[in-house]
């Protein structure tokens, strides 16, 4: 390998690397405004007291979570993309004789990589509906 290709490689790695930490913080992003919007929600439906509006409210914070558990998704299968693409740089790498499994032992495919996180966030988003529910609940048994 040459200087030159080598360099060109460690600035795809560090590419796609970088595409992995935004895409990260664009999916947090997601699960915070998520959150944020449907314990706004539920405030709202505790001053309103009715059980129409209150079903309504917990009709828009279960629209809420879908829609930010797509943009999650949407956000992991790029960041999945991004692994995939820098698993073919580190493929570069190994056959130029640089082996990244003395350094970082273990492989697990792309899609697997943010699992635990993924299942956290995603449960985030569905426990956010929780609240709402919870006041719309209330405001039938009074």
């Amino acid at each position: 390998m040459q200087d030159q290709d080598f360099a060109i490689a460690s600035l795809l790695l560090q590419d796609q690397q970088r595409l992995i930490a935004a895409g990260k913080v664009q999916r947090w992003d997601v699960v915070k405004w998520t959150t944020a919007v449907n314990l706004a929600l539920a405030t709202a439906s505790v001053g309103i007291g009715t059980s129409v509006a209150g079903i309504i409210i917990v009709v828009f914070t279960i629209l809420v979570a879908l829609g930010g558990g797509a943009l999650a998704y949407h956000y992991h299968r790029r960041i999945t993309g991004a692994w995939r693409d820098a698993d073919r740089v580190a493929a570069y790498f190994r056959e130029a004789g640089i082996d990244f499994s003395k350094i970082i032992p273990g492989y697990r495919a792309p899609e697997m990589y943010d699992t635990e996180e993924l299942s956290i966030l995603g449960s985030i988003i569905v426990l956010s509906i929780l609240p709402a529910l919870l006041a719309w609940l209330v405001s039938m048994a009074s």
